[in-house]
């Protein structure tokens, strides 16, 4: 079922799972508010809406392929060039909370990636991370396209899917999308 994506149980989804008759975001973590993740004024730091974000980042990725296997496997990873937060409402203390992720946009060399985290108990957008990462041949440390045919298929199916989306507010198109 899609959107089972990294639950705190670590546990991911694949394509297949992800793509369903209507498009929607991949659902890439799921999970409450913590006491320990509050800070003096009784609300969710920014610093676990960064380690949110940084679990859901990794769970998409995953989808399409990109994880430790991979990376020991191939020598190729991605390393993130831009990562745009936008913090736009606070989350308190047992907040249910579920991150949505999708591919806005890749060339097998870059990959453009949104993600939002929901209160799911409110319905209201939390907070967004735009990132901009790049796939890296680790021997040279120099960008390098997917040459996996597996991780760029499966990328190229979830990018298209994720398409067929709203392109989300407050995010720019960048010449190389257009």
């Amino acid at each position: 079922m899609a959107g089972q994506g990294a639950a705190t149980d670590g546990t991911h989804g694949d394509v297949a799972e992800v793509l369903e008759a209507e498009p929607r975001p991949y659902i890439s973590f799921k999970g409450t508010v913590e006491p320990h993740w509050l800070d003096v004024n009784r609300h969710m730091n920014v610093s676990w809406y960064d380690r949110v974000f940084d679990i859901a980042e990794c769970d998409l990725f995953e989808v399409f392929g990109i994880h430790d296997d991979y990376i020991r496997a191939s020598s190729y990873s991605f390393f993130r060039l831009e990562k745009i937060v936008r913090y736009e409402r606070e989350l308190m203390p047992d907040a249910r909370l579920e991150a949505r992720s999708r591919v806005l946009w890749t060339d097998l060399k870059r990959v453009h990636h949104f993600h939002e985290l929901w209160n799911v108990d409110e319905n209201y957008r939390a907070a967004t991370v735009e990132g901009l990462s790049i796939h890296v041949d680790l021997r040279v440390r120099r960008a390098a396209k997917i040459v996996t045919p597996d991780v760029a298929d499966r990328l190229t199916v979830l990018a298209a899917e994720h398409a067929h989306l709203p392109w989300p507010k407050g995010v720019a198109r960048r010449d190389f999308e257009k």
